[in-house]
């Protein structure tokens, strides 16, 4: 390899321009420098590490072949390749492949000098970067989607900003995922994003097809970070996107998902990590909070954030124009399939105010078609709608542009959870410590999340005195969807639900009688003001120092006393299967306080077989 070395130097050197000889005089030294070894995608940024190794696992993206701990033999045949002549298909060649590599190799060695250097037109790439048009470069967060386990914490991806483009919807996309063969097993592609078994790679779309399925399908609402990019940044980013369309990954829902790899594409033109490299898990909200504080060549990272509203959001904002007569004779019209000439009601209204009820209704009827297209009655219904609105003036009846933007999701809490206090437990008093990994529970400040839903994984809790040291619980997966309507026209059957399993005690009198258990409810909820009211049934399967399967109903209530103050109160009764006997009646009482944004101060208090009162302080940190 010396030998080859001394070559490929010997070859350049001559041709290198005076900035490149006095910066960069060895081709080794060349070969650790920080930004070649983010375009290969070593989980290492520097050299020496005999085990590193490159996040792409496709060994196309590999020249040498090597893609484990040798950046030196990759520069090397970089270079070979870049100065191979014509080959019949010019999109293979080195020069196609992989522009941006060319670039940095440009910038520090002016490869393009050398005799031996023949400029090759790349028909695909150039192609690809004209349609593109690239002028502004964002990260579009979508907010948590609860039906699918790698999108429970919001999603990732780019959006590549067309120079005077008149419509957003057809900038091009960026979006990384896994590679999920259709139909797939839901119980195995939980497990193997957990544990890895599928590839993973980047995707191009034009926009509108991922603001379809985000924001008008799967109903989540988008925010569109703008960054601030130079010129230059933004073409070695273009390229390297380039690059990285066949390129195959490793995928992991904790870790290597998107949040990750979105994250790791941009550090590539920054100078300073958007998220730790010591991090153990990534969340996209993270990765927004590394945005919102993080600093470009050009100045601050973040440019701008625009609000892009779900269909239902649209649905609540148009609502809300609507007066209370207004929004009554609507659910009047709904509640009769849109007999508009049989509501006198509505016929005494003045055209604007009908027009303004139908331009609502059309927009509920977009919701209904998208939670149920199966219904063939939403296609009569909105043709009753179009007749109805062909009969009123032309033009826009409401606003259509949201003016009532929801908080970003970088201003939220940070999801992860040390916690320390004390607890009264059976006539002891013990110190409490805990642990969670992720993510927010449903008393902890909302700004930029569900109001009702909880949402915990790996959450731990010990507790100790001068005799003992107990684990007093281990929740793997707490999931709470207390479903609650924006408006007040829906007939929608939808249930508030609940998922947990993990390790706990059985009975609250005793702290040796610790059991597995995995348990699921479901019920209805209904919101009002700042609280909402839930009923539950369902079941619970104990495992360990007693088996056991017994039926569960639960009562409960969540209000807010202010942003800052909010309480729960719970009422659950568990009965075995036969109900010739039952546990004791569970009460539940929690009171929170948000001290700051990353602090909260909590009393709990429980009542079964005994009553165990705790305080306790929760700091919530990332990354």
């Amino acid at each position: 390899m010396k030998a080859r070395l001394i070559l490929v130097w010997t070859l350049l050197s001559c041709s290198l321009s005076a900035f490149a000889q006095d910066n960069i005089t060895d081709l080794e030294l060349l070969s650790g420098h920080e930004q070649w070894l983010k375009l290969l995608h070593y989980k290492r940024l520097t050299t020496g590490h005999d085990d590193n190794e490159s996040y792409v696992v496709s060994d196309d993206f590999f020249l040498s072949g090597k893609k484990h701990a040798d950046p030196l033999e990759e520069l090397i045949a970089t270079l070979d390749a870049i100065n191979m002549p014509m080959v019949a298909e010019a999109n293979n060649h080195a020069q196609c492949k992989f522009p941006a590599r060319l670039m940095f190799l440009q910038q520090h060695l002016n490869v393009m000098a050398a005799p031996s250097f023949t400029k090759i037109d790349c028909p695909d790439y150039n192609n690809w970067r004209t349609d593109a048009g690239i002028h502004s470069i964002s990260v579009i967060f979508a907010s948590g989607y609860m039906s699918n386990p790698a999108s429970m914490y919001g999603h990732l991806f780019l959006k590549l900003n067309r120079n005077g483009n008149k419509s957003d919807l057809l900038n091009y996309s960026l979006n990384y995922g896994a590679i999920v063969p259709d139909a797939e097993n839901p119980i195995v592609y939980i497990l193997r994003g957990i544990f890895g078994g599928y590839d993973a790679a980047y995707s191009d779309k034009q926009f509108y097809r991922h603001h379809h399925n985000y924001g008008d399908v799967e109903l989540r609402d988008m925010w569109d970070y703008k960054l601030n990019l130079s010129a230059a940044d933004m073409e070695l980013l273009v390229a390297h996107i380039w690059e990285l369309l066949p390129a195959r990954f490793d995928y992991y829902f904790i870790d290597e998902n998107c949040a990750f790899h979105i994250a790791k594409l941009l550090e590539l033109i920054l100078p300073a990590p958007i998220i730790s490299d010591d991090s153990l898990w990534v969340f996209p909200s993270s990765v927004a909070k590394g945005i919102a504080n993080g600093k470009s060549l050009n100045g601050e990272l973040l440019d701008a954030i625009t609000y892009i509203p779900s269909r239902e959001s649209l649905l609540a904002f148009h609502y809300q124009q609507l007066s209370q007569v207004q929004q009554d004779i609507a659910l009047k019209l709904i509640q009769s399939d849109y007999q508009f000439k049989q509501n006198q009601a509505y016929l005494n209204l003045d055209s604007d105010s009908q027009s303004q009820i139908v331009e609502a209704l059309f927009q509920y009827q977009d919701v209904l078609k998208q939670k149920h297209p199966e219904q063939s009655a939403l296609a009569t219904n909105s043709r009753k709608l179009v007749r109805e609105r062909l009969a009123q003036p032309p033009g826009k009846a409401l606003k259509q542009n949201v003016t009532t933007e929801k908080a970003p999701p970088h201003l939220g809490m940070p999801p992860s959870k040390f916690s320390f206090g004390g607890l009264h437990h059976n006539d002891q008093d013990y110190v409490s410590t805990g642990f969670r990994m992720t993510y927010f529970d449903d008393l902890s400040n909302s700004i930029a999340r569900s109001k009702f839903a909880n949402l915990e994984m790996l959450d731990v809790e010990i507790i100790a005195n001068s005799t003992d040291i107990k684990i007093l619980k281990v929740d793997l997966i707490d999931i709470d969807s207390l479903f609650s309507e924006s408006i007040d026209w829906s007939r929608e059957d939808n249930f508030a639900w609940s998922v947990r399993a993990g390790y706990e005690q059985l009975r609250n009198d005793c702290i040796d009688c610790g059991i597995y258990f995995g348990e699921g409810e479901l019920g209805k909820s209904y919101a009002f003001t700042n609280s909402i009211v839930y009923a539950m049934l369902g079941g619970k399967v104990y495992a360990g120092v007693k088996d056991d399967v017994v039926l569960t109903a639960k009562l409960g209530l969540i209000t807010g006393f202010s942003v800052k103050l909010k309480a729960k109160i719970e009422i659950r009764q568990l009965s075995r299967v036969n109900l010739n006997s039952a546990y004791d009646l569970q009460l539940n009482a929690e009171l929170n306080y948000n001290i700051a944004k990353d602090w909260e101060i909590r009393l709990q208090i429980q009542q079964a077989e005994a009553t165990t009162i705790g305080l306790k302080f929760n700091y919530f940190w990332d990354f």
